[in-house]
């Protein structure tokens, strides 16, 4: 017997909005960021408008979407649960990361300043 549901699909003008820079290699052939100097997750969730998806969350975090499920069905990432669908705050999210790595809340400001 064949699965007739049809897959969902989320229309989620978040992920477009969100900006992470391109990712390049190196001399070795390791992928690196192309300006990791400028850019910084605090700002880019500041910039985020909406709320953000699993997908959107894992793209940022460099993470797979699995790993970001997982991570909130164990309360170890803030998220909301609306509809039965797993969705990220991004203003709580710039809140915990600050919290849990002040480095990134001193460097999203010296960015901010310059």
């Amino acid at each position: 017997m064949q699965n007739t549901t049809k897959p969902r699909h989320h229309n989620n003008s978040t992920s477009r909005e969100t900006k992470i820079p391109p990712r390049q290699a190196d001399a070795d052939g390791n992928p690196r960021s192309a300006a990791p100097e400028t850019f910084n997750i605090l700002l880019a969730l500041e910039a985020a408008r909406g709320l953000l998806s699993v997908r959107d969350v894992a793209s940022l975090l460099g993470r797979s979407s699995w790993s970001v499920y997982r991570m909130a069905e164990k309360r170890q990432i803030p998220s909301l649960l609306i509809g039965g669908s797993r969705v990220f705050d991004p203003s709580v999210l710039a809140l915990w990361l600050a919290k849990k790595e002040p480095t990134l809340a001193a460097a999203a400001r010296r960015i901010k300043a310059a």
